[in-house]
C-alpha cells in the first residue's frame, strides 16, 4: 500500500477502495457500492478493555459504571467489557457478568455482552449456571461473547495455547447442550465432564442468551463459530489487518448451516471530536496505550512459557501490538496503512466515511465501538460518546 507521509491525512471512501485494491484485489473487489448508509437494521454498542493505568480499581468500576450509565441514556444498543485475571493493567474485570448484574440496576435498557469469557477455564456447569442467573437478574439483556483467551492468562492457570482450543471447542458445546437440555444424567469430554444437572435458574431468553465466538485472528474459531450457528465477533480495534478480519469473516459465513443467519460484530477503534487534530491526538493516545500493555503481557513477563513466548513473536496480533506501542507510532501507522489499521479517528464526517467503508466491506450485523482506553481522561471517552451518539449513530443506522 502506498505510504502516506503526513500524519493528519483523512482518507476518503473512495480512496479508501482505490488503495486496497493496489495491494489485495481480491479484497475490495467484492464490496458492494455504497448506498443506503449500513442499513436501518445495524446495533451501535459500546466497549472498554476495562484497563486503567494511573487509576485505582475503585476508580475505574466506577468510570465503566458512569460510561454504561450514559451509553444507556444515549441509546446505545449494548456495551462490551472483557474479562481477565491478574494484574498487568490490561484490565481489572474477572467478573463481567456480575459488573452488568450492578450495571443493569441504574441503565434500564441496554444490553451487555461478554468480550469475551474466556472458556478454556470455566467448567460449563459453573459457566451456565453464572450465565442463567445474570440473565435473570438483567431481565434478559445478556449476551455472551466467547474466546479461547490471552496465553498469558491461560498461562497463570495452567493451560497451554495448544490445548485451549479443543478445551475451548468442547466448553462450547456442552454449554449449548446444557442450555438446551432439561436434564443430563451424564456428559463426559476429553476435558470437562459432568452428571445428574439441571440447570437453575434457567435463562430468561430461551433456549439461551445470544452467543458469540471471538475470532481475532485464527481461522479455526471462524469456522467453528459457522459450524455451531453462532455469532461472530471480530475485534478489529486490537490493529488485526483488515484483509484478515474479511478473510474470518467470510470463512465463518461459508461454515454457517443452511438456513442460517449471520450475526458478526465488528470491532471497530474509535475516538470522535469536532476538531480533527483532537480526535487524531486522543485516538492515538488511547491505542497505543492499549497496545502497549498487550505487548508487555505478551512478550515480556519473565514466568511466560516459551510457547507462550513463542506465540507472542509470530502472531498477528505481536505484530499489530509492536507497530501500535506509542502514540506517534500509533499515530503513523493508521496514516500510512489506511484503511487496514481499523481505527478511526476525526470528525463526525470523517468517522461516518471511514465506518461506512468497512461496513461495506465485513458486512457486519452489529457495530462494536472501542471508545474508552484506560489512559484517557474519563471526560474525553463521555465527549466522545456523546458525539458519536448525536452525529455518527443516526447515520449508522441508516436513518
Amino acid at each position: 500500500m502506498p505510504a502516506t507521509r503526513g500524519v493528519n491525512v483523512i482518507v476518503t471512501h473512495k480512496e479508501y477502495g482505490k488503495m486496497l485494491s493496489l495491494t489485495h484485489p481480491n479484497l475490495s473487489s467484492s464490496v458492494r457500492p455504497h448506498g443506503a448508509l449500513l442499513g436501518a437494521t445495524m446495533k451501535i454498542g459500546l466497549f472498554t478493555e476495562f484497563s486503567y493505568p494511573g487509576k485505582s480499581e475503585r476508580q475505574a468500576y466506577a468510570e465503566v459504571l458512569a460510561q454504561i450509565s450514559l451509553a444507556d441514556e444515549l441509546g446505545y444498543d449494548f456495551f462490551s467489557t472483557t474479562e481477565s485475571f491478574g494484574k498487568d493493567e490490561v484490565s481489572c474485570s474477572p467478573f463481567p457478568l456480575g459488573l452488568y448484574i450492578a450495571a443493569a440496576q441504574r441503565a434500564r435498557r441496554i444490553r451487555f455482552l461478554t468480550g469475551i469469557i474466556t472458556v478454556p477455564i470455566h467448567h460449563p456447569v459453573i459457566l451456565a449456571s453464572e450465565i442463567a442467573a445474570a440473565d435473570l437478574l438483567t431481565e434478559g439483556r445478556i449476551m455472551i461473547g466467547l474466546g479461547r483467551g490471552h496465553p498469558w492468562v491461560l498461562n497463570r492457570v495452567g493451560v497451554t495455547t495448544e490445548e485451549s482450543q479443543p478445551r475451548f471447542q468442547e466448553g462450547i458445546r456442552m454449554l449449548m447442550e446444557i442450555f438446551k437440555s432439561a436434564y443430563i444424567e451424564k456428559s463426559s469430554g476429553a476435558f470437562w465432564r459432568f452428571n445428574d444437572f439441571k440447570l437453575s435458574p434457567a435463562p430468561l431468553q430461551e433456549p439461551h442468551p445470544p452467543l458469540y465466538v471471538a475470532a481475532a485472528t485464527t481461522p479455526d474459531s471462524a469456522i467453528f463459530a459457522g459450524k455451531i450457528g453462532q455469532g461472530l465477533v471480530q475485534p478489529g480495534y486490537l490493529g488485526i489487518p483488515l484483509e484478515l478480519v474479511r478473510e474470518l469473516t467470510s470463512l465463518y459465513r461459508q461454515n454457517l448451516p443452511a438456513g442460517g443467519s449471520s450475526d458478526v460484530v465488528l470491532g471497530i477503534h474509535l475516538h470522535v471530536a469536532r476538531d480533527r487534530e483532537e480526535a487524531i491526538r486522543n485516538g492515538a493516545l488511547a491505542l497505543a496505550s492499549q497496545a502497549e500493555v498487550f505487548l508487555r503481557s505478551s512478550s515480556h513477563r519473565q514466568r511466560l512459557s516459551g510457547e507462550t513466548q513463542a506465540y507472542a513473536t509470530k502472531s498477528a496480533s505481536r505484530r499489530a501490538f509492536e507497530k501500535l506501542s506509542d502514540p506517534e507510532k500509533a499515530r503513523r501507522a493508521v496514516a500510512e496503512e489506511a484503511p487496514n489499521i481499523m481505527a478511526v479517528w476525526g470528525t463526525p464526517e470523517d468517522c461516518i466515511e471511514r465506518i461506512s467503508y468497512y461496513a461495506d466491506c465485513i458486512r457486519p450485523e452489529q457495530l462494536m465501538l472501542n471508545i474508552a482506553s484506560g489512559s484517557l481522561a474519563q471526560e474525553k471517552v463521555l465527549k466522545s460518546m456523546r458525539l458519536c451518539a448525536e452525529d455518527l449513530m443516526p447515520a449508522l443506522r441508516g436513518l
